[in-house]
């Protein structure tokens, strides 16, 4: 059981890595399209462009935001793992 488990957290971290690498592809990306929708034309390249621009800072900002949430209950579980520790060492009356 506690193999199953350490693969579980361990393919999690490794999707997560790869989230992190697309979204930090996405944001070049990103900056690229806002160059080009600076040098574009016609309206038909700037409203594909715009859109594109559209899902390269929400999906980004997605990722990030999970990653944030991520970060926080990790932090719960260590304090809540931190809080068990010391009422087991404090002695009882």
């Amino acid at each position: 059981m506690n193999s199953k488990k350490n693969i579980i957290i361990l393919s999690a971290g490794l999707i997560l890595v790869a989230l992190n690498i697309f979204a930090f592809y996405m944001i070049k990306e990103g900056i690229g399209i806002a160059e080009a929708l600076k040098n574009a034309k016609s309206k038909q390249a700037i409203k594909s462009l715009e859109q594109k621009q559209i899902w390269s800072d929400i999906l980004p900002s997605l990722v990030f935001t999970i990653d944030i949430a991520i970060i926080f209950f990790v932090l719960y579980l260590l304090i809540k793992m931190v809080f068990k520790s010391l009422k087991k060492s404090t002695p009882t009356k």
